[in-house]
């Protein structure tokens, strides 16, 4: 089956014709996402399915079913809970998550640009909360110990942000390219394939460290922090009106030393322990 996304629409899958596929919400690189109904309790949920493009790999399909299997088992309120998986009749992995009522980080900051320290704490006080356990490691129902999980991709985008009378609870979307550390899944690894958002992305990942660790998207949450406390990127890019090239990028995570903090507009009065810790996050050596 060769066709757009739009063509799900309509269809029941899973057992009993249980998910029935309303509509497209999005999608990344190895699947789309899909707002559809379960149909035995009547509830709205997520539905992602992998890319038509990419089903023929038995590579993409394991990586994609092992996502599925390590996002189910990822003990933590702050990443989006797995419930249900299985496979369409034309052999497409697809599996069924909580559908997220809310807005991504990266659409809050697309909006207001910077957001405060205050909720810039509380957001990533709870992104902590959630890479923790995958950091720590975790064992699948078979049996088999994951030593680590690195998310490999965490940017706002893949951080979502459900309003509450306690204000934002967040919830970490999208491990579908973590890296696992342990041998028997090496294999799953994209040979000569980048793996990541380059604006976000480690000097280890940009130079294709095969041992990447937690501290990968320590670095990474560095660059969000940054970001959400005073709207402009660590290298100063975003403030200049032209387009930044991939080179660009890599050069300034691999060689450039991050502006300080407190030298942007508006944020002179941030604490200083706060900037440290941030540039401590931006560390070129992990």
């Amino acid at each position: 089956m060769n066709s757009s996304p739009h063509a799900w629409i309509g269809r029941c899958l899973g057992d009993n014709q249980r998910y029935r596929i309303d509509k497209r919400l999005g999608g990344g690189g190895m699947g789309d996402v899909f707002l559809a109904t379960d149909t035995r309790i009547g509830q709205q949920v997520a539905l992602k399915l992998l890319k038509d493009t990419l089903v023929e790999s038995t590579e993409m399909r394991q990586r994609f079913e092992r996502e599925i299997t390590i996002s189910a088992a990822l003990p933590s309120e702050h990443i989006v809970n797995v419930s249900d998986c299985g496979v369409t009749p034309e052999g497409y992995p697809f599996y069924i998550m909580e559908y997220l009522r809310g807005e991504s980080l990266g659409d809050l900051l697309r909006r207001e640009r910077q957001i405060g320290l205050d909720r810039t704490v509380k957001i990533v006080t709870q992104i902590c909360s959630g890479l923790l356990p995958a950091h720590q490691g975790i064992t699948l129902p078979s049996g088999e110990h994951i030593k680590e999980v690195v998310h490999r991709d965490l940017k706002p985008d893949n951080i979502f942000l459900l309003s509450t009378d306690l204000g934002d609870r967040v919830k970490i979307v999208d491990f579908g390219i973590a890296k696992l550390r342990n041998e028997r899944s090496e294999h799953l690894t994209l040979t000569n394939t980048f793996l990541g958002t380059l604006r976000y992305s480690s000097p280890e990942q940009m130079m294709g460290d095969k041992n990447l660790d937690g501290r990968a998207d320590i670095y990474s949450l560095g660059v969000m922090m940054y970001e959400m406390l005073c709207g402009a990127d660590p290298f100063g890019f975003s403030r200049e009106p032209r387009h930044v090239s991939e080179a660009s990028w890599i050069v300034a995570h691999t060689q450039e030393q991050p502006k300080s903090l407190r030298s942007n507009a508006g944020c002179e009065q941030l604490p200083l322990e706060l900037e440290e810790l941030v540039l401590r996050c931006l560390a070129k050596d992990p």
